[in-house]
């Protein structure tokens, strides 16, 4: 999933800041480079490059832990190990070496790139998750939420699935949140999910379903088990101590 425009200005910001800290801390040799401005130049080259490489790479976090039900830090931490590689060579390269590096020097140099790219890997590991909501979340029965306007979470949306939300789906780690434009996977906890569909009418029917109560056109049953139907033929499973709730609500005097 591509960030969206205001994460995109969030991470640049982050690195901005891990540019100024690395710069007047001139790690690794850097600091007899010169005077700040000159370590400034050449870490804020060689952070955004590292970005530049890392970022795209990171793209493939989600459909790995999904496919491969790898757990997800795991797959941070493989990822970082590979991205590493090239920004290695970017490194010796910004250091003013116009040869690749011989095998020692890369060596060497190679896991001071991987442990500041994992120090940097931490810092956007507990910053991308947003802070738990104490009333959100299955545990304390159907979540309900009514009101008017965008939800925050729909804001978090790409252009291509940007669109009323339909219902939110758990997979794993990640939330996959339908649209009427389709359907995308956001690095997001259930709850704070949920939490953040507080500007729209809905409910969470089961442990891994969330339901928008305008995008419900019926509901079908299979046994003891009751199902709503969803626009788009989607189909979101009730669980059976959320039946009591939504037929209180109203919601299963349609279809």
């Amino acid at each position: 999933m591509m960030p969206s425009a205001r994460d995109l200005v969030i991470e640049l910001s982050i690195m901005l800041a891990i540019a100024v800290v690395v710069a007047f801390l001139g790690p690794f040799g850097s600091f007899a480079m010169g005077g700040m401005e000159v370590r400034l130049l050449y870490w804020g080259a060689m952070v955004f490059g590292g970005y530049a490489i890392v970022r795209p790479l990171m793209l493939l976090a989600p459909i790995l832990v999904t496919h491969l039900r790898l757990p997800e830090f795991a797959v941070w931490l493989g990822l970082l190990v590979v991205a590493a590689l090239p920004v290695t060579l970017l490194v010796w390269f910004g250091g003013g070496s116009a040869a690749l590096p011989s095998p020692a020097d890369f060596v060497r140099l190679y896991p001071n790139v991987l442990l500041l790219g994992l120090l940097v890997t931490l810092v956007f590991w507990v910053l991308r998750r947003p802070a738990a909501s104490p009333t959100a979340g299955f545990a304390d029965g159907p979540a309900v939420a009514a009101g008017h306007g965008e939800p925050r979470l729909q804001l978090r949306l790409p252009p291509a699935q940007y669109g009323p939300v339909i219902a939110l789906q758990m997979e794993d780690h990640y939330v996959r949140v339908h649209t009427d434009k389709g359907s995308t996977l956001l690095l997001l906890r259930m709850r704070d999910a949920v939490a953040e569909m507080d500007q729209m009418e809905g409910m969470q029917v089961h442990r891994s379903w969330w339901v928008s109560r305008s995008a419900v056109t019926g509901h079908a049953s299979d046994g003891r088990n009751l199902k709503l139907l969803l626009h788009g033929g989607l189909e979101a499973p009730v669980a059976r101590g959320s039946v009591e709730a939504l037929r209180s609500a109203g919601w299963l005097s349609a279809g």
